[in-house]
């Protein structure tokens, strides 16, 4: 016992202190059974912690619902409740059957207040049912790269049938942060309801991320996004921290009360610490040429590319790998190779190397870009005026040596008269 709690406080001690120290993944104490950490900028997993095990979200499954509610609707829909409005439990803002509230109430009552009952007019609204919209939400997880999740409702309220993993989450997060309106909402610490046609008074929403309110847990840089709880979850979390333009978002599933946060400030805490954004190659950085029957073709890169590199790493190294086998005609941003990039021997990322221009054959099987003369019409032309102007003094000389011919012919014949 005695043992067990010198290392629980080593583990504390060392999470709570990364701000000013760096340590290794594995000397990491988080406490929840699942948690992972992923850069926003690049989607590079940099912690892992049973990242693909079975989990029950809690609430923050509105994270999905909000983000697929942003994409279906507009803020400034009118929205009236159903009767199912009344079979909710948990978190609410107390909708009554028949009340109309604009989605962008919805939307923020739903992150802000992690009110269930607007989730199911939410879902209602977007997807014609509870149930239709559960399936918008696994087609969108699965879009996103989910392959341990199943929703079977808009509010993460308990089933068995509803679950997801720390990894999922990340990659459904990641792609809701990168929505301007979803990001706002998420860091707005109070937001009110005006009264409506069934409800009097105005509702007034707080925030209760404590990486965002002034509490011990305060994070610089915080910047989201949501928590959760049922007693099957337990504590859930997906928080987000921006230094520097450096975006990192933590996800921590099943924790015991308030090691929730501290488990989040201990992951972002390692990554920020441990790891810098690196920009490798921006979007058309021209990467290398190639030449063909003295044509050069330039080889761009087809997308910006950025790295989450350890601090201390080792220089980068880049290895550019081009197709065997290339046919023309080739249409700008055709892919002709590719372009890795190596710490050690570890890839960081790549991008696909594409053609800038479109080339083809011309006469001669001579290579050149379309839509550019690279004198091949004067060429042509002048071709064709040899071969006229050759043509035309091969027929004269040939016409005045038939008349030649026939003028002597008739000399002959007069002399013999």
């Amino acid at each position: 016992m005695k043992k067990f709690l010198v290392m629980y406080i080593l583990g504390m001690i060392i999470c709570m202190s990364l701000p000013f120290a760096r340590v290794a993944a594995q000397d990491l104490d988080i406490s929840a059974p699942s948690a992972v950490l992923i850069d926003f900028n690049t989607g590079q997993f940099l912690y892992e912690k049973n990242a693909d095990q079975k989990m029950y979200p809690a609430s923050i499954t509105k994270i999905l619902t909000a983000i697929i509610a942003l994409e279906n609707s507009n803020l400034n829909e009118q929205v009236t409740a159903g009767e199912d409005v009344l079979n909710v439990d948990g978190n609410k803002i107390y909708i009554s059957p028949g009340e109309t509230l604009s989605m962008k109430d919805l939307i923020y009552s739903l992150l802000i207040a992690s009110a269930n009952d607007s989730a199911i007019v939410i879902a209602d609204h977007v997807g014609g049912s509870v149930k239709g919209f559960a399936n918008m939400m696994n087609e969108k997880a699965k879009e996103l790269g989910a392959k341990n999740t199943h929703f079977t409702n808009p509010n993460g309220l308990h089933d068995d049938n509803h679950y997801t993993s720390a990894r999922d989450m990340a990659l459904i997060a990641r792609y809701a942060m990168q929505n301007e309106t979803f990001r706002k909402i998420v860091t707005t610490m109070k937001y009110s309801i005006q009264p409506t046609n069934k409800f009097d008074k105005v509702r007034e929403l707080y925030n209760e991320n404590r990486l965002l309110k002034n509490t011990k847990y305060k994070y610089e840089g915080a910047d989201g996004i949501k928590t959760g709880y049922t007693i099957k979850a337990d504590q859930t979390l997906v928080a987000s921290a921006t230094r520097d333009g450096h975006r990192l978002i933590a996800v921590i599933m099943g924790a015991k009360g308030t090691k929730v946060w501290e488990d989040a400030i201990c992951l972002l805490n390692y990554g920020f610490n441990n790891y810098k954004l690196v920009s490798l190659n921006n979007k058309d950085d021209v990467i290398t040429t190639m030449n063909f029957d003295n044509q050069k073709i330039t080889l761009k890169s087809n997308n910006s590319l950025a790295a989450a590199v350890p601090v201390d790493a080792q220089d980068i190294t880049k290895k550019i790998s081009i197709v065997e086998n290339i046919s023309f005609p080739l249409d700008a941003g055709t892919v002709l190779g590719k372009l890795e990039y190596y710490i050690g021997d570890k890839m960081i990322g790549s991008v696909d190397l594409v053609t800038d221009k479109s080339y083809q054959k011309g006469l001669f099987g001579k290579i050149h870009v379309v839509g550019e003369d690279n004198g091949i019409k004067s060429k042509i032309i002048y071709t064709l005026f040899f071969i006229v102007i050759s043509g035309t003094a091969l027929l004269s000389f040939l016409f005045l040596k038939r008349a030649k011919q026939d003028k002597k012919f008739m000399f002959k014949r007069s002399d013999e008269w």
